[in-house]
């Protein structure tokens, strides 16, 4: 049986993941290893259910040299995996199967979403503001994300727009659950490790207090701003001065009500709160007359996607 090969490979150079998958190219690197776009090969058990193209992502747990470490990742890697195959959402990642190799990596297989990221589609935008009407339409769909996972108990605590992904009809797939951490309580207990990014962690995070779900809808706001003003809400030139702007909560300038609603500068403004109690919950956010009009609209758009959970909240109802 084939191997992973532990090399990089170049792109379209033919290398065979468990005689699974062939690898097409490498999407990224990072300090836990790589993430790779591959296509399922034709013999593989169950191939034709695939689809034609997936993202693999290689995380490493030989890195430390203390085995307790190695244990620790190896657990983290493996409950990342477990987390991604209980989620069964529209507005999520979906997760198709994981292994290991033999070259000390855990390999998870998610559907690749053609659209790119949100962060780089904000990026390319320049000066061209996005229009209102698609600001809500992401909006929407990530706090449909959230809500599913919260409704679960689940914190995403590193939701950013690097993060958030498109498919090519423009669908939102919230991914990267590396770091999501499943309370306990029914959620009623409060998480207190610092983790996340910078410019989307919230002054609860930054303060080293306990935090909840109020902390991703902080960063939800982040997002939101960085959509409607293609800018990080929270910008300084070193961490330690980041870290004051958001715990002395000086709010940074909303977008030009000359440009965008009332209503969606008061969801900026809510959910960029500096305190947590203040925030809405994503259901609140859901449940806001102003989201409401246009979840009927975003059902209309996307009627066949949608169909299986916008009804329910269109009757002022939770998707379970």
């Amino acid at each position: 049986m084939a191997e992973l090969d532990t090399s990089a490979p170049a792109d379209g150079e033919l290398i065979l993941v468990k005689d699974r998958y062939k690898v097409i190219k490498v999407l990224g690197r990072g300090s836990y290893g790589e993430v790779w776009l591959v296509s399922p090969l034709e013999s593989s058990t169950g191939s034709k259910s695939k689809p034609r193209r997936c993202v693999l992502k290689r995380i490493s747990i030989g890195r430390s040299n203390n085995e307790k470490n190695e244990k620790n990742e190896l657990a983290g890697a493996e409950r990342e995996a477990q987390l991604l195959s209980s989620l069964r959402h529209p507005n999520i990642v979906s997760y198709i199967e994981s292994f290991r190799s033999r070259d000390r990596h855990l390999n998870i297989v998610m559907a690749f979403c053609e659209g790119g990221d949100l962060y780089t589609k904000i990026k390319y935008r320049k000066k061209q503001l996005l229009n209102e009407e698609q600001i809500i339409e992401w909006f929407i769909q990530i706090t449909l994300a959230l809500q599913y996972m919260h409704d679960r108990s689940i914190l995403h605590r590193d939701l950013k727009t690097q993060n958030i992904f498109l498919t090519k009809h423009e669908i939102v797939k919230v991914g990267d659950l590396g770091i999501a951490k499943i309370l306990d309580n029914n959620g009623a207990d409060l998480a207190t490790t610092v983790i996340g990014t910078p410019y989307y962690m919230s002054p609860e995070i930054f303060s080293n207090q306990p935090y909840g779900q109020k902390s991703d809808i902080w960063a939800l706001g982040c997002c939101v701003y960085e959509m409607a003003t293609l800018e990080h809400a929270f910008k300084a030139g070193d961490i330690s001065s980041l870290v004051l702007k958001v715990v002395r909560g000086q709010t940074p300038s909303l977008p030009s009500a000359d440009v965008y609603s009332k209503p969606l500068i008061e969801l900026i403004n809510a959910m960029l709160d500096k305190d947590a109690e203040n925030r809405p919950t994503a259901k609140q956010i859901l449940q806001h007359p102003y989201i409401k009009q246009h979840i009927v609209h975003l059902f209309d758009k996307t009627r066949e996607r949608c169909q299986s959970f916008i009804p329910s909240l269109v009757q002022g109802k939770t998707y379970v």
